[in-house]
């Protein structure tokens, strides 16, 4: 019966909405870089969208494209549409995009970092420190973001807000001799990371390189939910042309929907985050 038809239509035509909604504005309009690995390594939004390979990770030699056997695209496997997935860890490249794409700013500087991990630390790591992920212009503990697995069983997960070496290490301390509370960091002791599904990874940092003198403050977020946040003061100074950001360094496992905005999410906006259906592409989740 035509009533019946049309009146089928309209059901399935709100069912279909609402299965495939936008990412609200008040995400997108603060996204400044995009890259969620569907069919392409390239960045979907960025300012230099092309994934590039560094033949080590002092990064003096960077050719474009992904030129590593061990990083592919796992069609149909991600938290959203496909995957970057990386199955070894032991080569000395390195994948990443330029630092550009991190929206670095010289005065009052805040912004959020989002991506999803899908692996078992202590299975399918190797010994070692690994890094899904370090944003910087020069090392690990200078002018450095990071997010890291532990070496030590079981594996604790971090975040590292790192200012200017000699801002936060004046007296060139070694690291084993600094006591855990004074290092930069943000620990969780038992994180939920899993093969069997994924976890959504965050962390905002506001007020940094501040003109006011006051401190920064960076918090990390594991599926939409605070684990911590640093309050001191925070100056990073970055060279744009020698930052980076960094990919999978002696990781091994899943990683999707790499995400830049150029404000630090509220706690609302980051569980809002966790919980988009189709992530910020707007497409068919899992």
């Amino acid at each position: 019966m035509p009533i019946l038809r049309w009146s089928l239509f309209l059901t399935l035509l709100v069912v279909t909405k609402s299965l495939t909604a936008a990412p609200p504005e008040e995400l997108t309009k603060s996204l400044i870089f995009l890259a969620p690995f569907d069919g392409q390594f390239d960045a979907q939004r960025a300012t230099d969208p092309q994934l590039c390979t560094a033949e080590t990770l002092s990064r003096e030699v960077i050719q474009p494209g992904n030129t590593r056997s061990d990083v592919v695209l796992a069609k149909g496997a991600g938290r959203y549409g496909d995957a970057l997935r990386f199955t070894d860890s032991t080569t000395p490249k390195v994948t990443l995009f330029r630092g550009v794409n991190a929206g670095f700013r010289e005065r009052d500087w805040s912004g959020t970092v989002s991506f999803w991990l899908r692996l078992d630390p202590d299975q399918d790591l190797k010994p070692g420190y690994c890094d899904p992920i370090q944003m910087t212009d020069k090392t690990w503990n200078d002018a450095s973001f990071f997010v890291d697995f532990d070496k030590d069983l079981p594996r604790a997960f971090r975040l590292g807000v790192f200012p200017n070496y000699k801002s936060w290490n004046p007296a060139d301390t070694p690291w084993d001799n600094i006591a855990i509370a004074d290092r930069p960091m943000v620990p969780v002791a038992k994180p939920p990371f899993t093969r069997s599904a994924w976890t959504h990874v965050a962390w905002t940092f506001h007020n940094l390189n501040s003109s006011d003198g006051g401190p920064g403050i960076a918090t990390l977020y594991l599926n939409g939910q605070s684990q911590g946040s640093l309050k001191r003061p925070m100056t990073m100074t970055w060279t744009a042309e020698k930052a980076a950001i960094m990919l999978g360094i002696a990781y091994i496992g899943d990683f999707d929907e790499l995400a830049i905005f150029n404000k630090a999410l509220s706690d609302a906006e980051l569980n809002q985050l966790y919980q988009l259906p189709d992530g910020l592409s707007n497409r068919g989740g899992r």
